[in-house]
C-alpha cells in the first residue's frame, strides 16, 4: 500500500513539473509572439526581415493554439471524471512535443 501511494506521489510531481515546463513553454513562445507582433507594427522593417518575422510569428501562433487546445481538452476530461486517462495522454502529449521540437526547420 505505501509502495502504491508512494508512485502516485511521484507520478503527481511528475505531472506537476510537466504542467510548469508546458507552461514556461507558452509563456515563452506567446511573449516571442508578442515582440513578433511589435516589430512588424514597426514602419522601418525590411521585406526580408518582415517575412522572416511573420513565418516566425506564424510558427509560434500556432503552438500557441495547439498548447490552448490541449490544455481546454484536458479541462474537459477532468470536468467528465476522466483523470486516470488523462496521466497517459499528457504523456503522449509530452512525448509528441519532444518529437516535433526535434523537426523544427531552423
Amino acid at each position: 500500500m505505501l509502495k502504491k501511494e508512494g508512485a502516485l506521489l511521484r507520478l503527481a510531481a511528475m505531472e506537476q513539473v510537466q504542467n510548469e515546463d508546458k507552461l514556461k513553454n507558452f509563456e515563452k513562445q506567446f511573449s516571442r509572439l508578442q515582440a513578433i507582433v511589435q516589430e512588424l507594427e514597426s514602419e522601418t522593417l525590411a521585406l526580408e526581415k518582415g517575412m522572416a518575422l511573420y513565418r516566425e510569428g506564424m510558427l509560434c501562433s500556432k503552438d500557441c493554439r495547439e498548447m490552448l487546445e490541449n490544455a481546454k481538452h484536458q479541462l474537459q476530461k477532468w470536468q467528465n471524471g476522466e483523470e486516470a486517462s488523462l496521466q497517459l495522454e499528457i504523456e503522449d502529449t509530452v512525448r509528441a512535443q519532444s518529437a516535433s521540437d526535434d523537426s523544427i526547420p531552423f
